[in-house]
């Protein structure tokens, strides 16, 4: 599969920026190490490199937040003064998006994901325990994160991959995301039953130990 060259770059960029750092997924000191100043307030946004961050939040919320305004942050970076950042040419190339704003937002997310959960962290963890619905679960432990944004990133982590995937909650899908494949169930279906779903080897359900009413699916159509 080829990327969009421009989100391809942004994505680059921000790992690349990533790295210099040492890759930490430490969120209370990454802004630092990317030149922002953390500021206690009511909502959360990025205004130049003063990066505010809502309060009151959950641990896992707090680092969701703090990840998706660093990844604005690297993607309004510039080499000069007088170069486009990336979100500039984003909102310039994809102009014809139907929602220029959300598409935006969509790759922002990306970034956010990456940083959270980076490739060495989560290919680590798929080669331990293999690329099934189980290892979202410990995805969603391991690096504190919210259980649909450890679902996003397995869905998302393999660009050559086909593969789709599902929360459910009391019988009904809540989040699902799919990667070069149209998933037959999506968000507010009925948890399908897989062996009148899907065909193949790649599905996979797991139980989520202390929420009898949430089951994560996964659907692997190729690696």
């Amino acid at each position: 599969m080829t990327f969009d060259p421009d989100a391809y770059d942004l994505f680059a960029y921000q790992k690349a920026r990533h790295e210099e750092v040492g890759g930490t997924t430490d969120m209370e000191e990454l802004p630092t190490l990317l030149g922002c100043t953390v500021i206690e307030a009511d909502a959360s946004r990025l205004i130049g490199t003063d990066l505010h961050v809502q309060r009151r939040l959950i641990y896992a919320g707090r680092r969701s937040h703090i990840a998706h305004e660093v990844s604005h942050k690297l993607a309004q970076e510039r080499d000069t003064a007088h170069d486009p950042n990336y979100e500039e040419v984003i909102r310039h190339r994809h102009a014809q998006a139907p929602d220029v704003d959300a598409h935006l937002e969509a790759l922002i997310t990306t970034g956010q994901d990456g940083l959270l959960m980076p490739d060495k962290v989560v290919q680590t963890i798929i080669n331990i325990c293999g690329l099934n619905a189980m290892v979202v679960w410990i995805l969603h432990q391991q690096e504190t994160v919210y259980l649909h944004e450890a679902l996003r990133r397995i869905v998302q982590h393999n660009e050559n991959a086909r593969i789709g995937g599902f929360i459910g909650v009391n019988g009904i899908i809540r989040h699902a995301y799919s990667y070069r494949w149209r998933m037959p169930c999506w968000i507010g279906h009925p948890v399908p039953d897989p062996d009148d779903e899907f065909q193949g080897e790649g599905v996979s359900l797991f139980q989520v130990p202390g929420r009898r009413n949430t089951v994560i699916g996964l659907i692997v159509i190729e690696e």
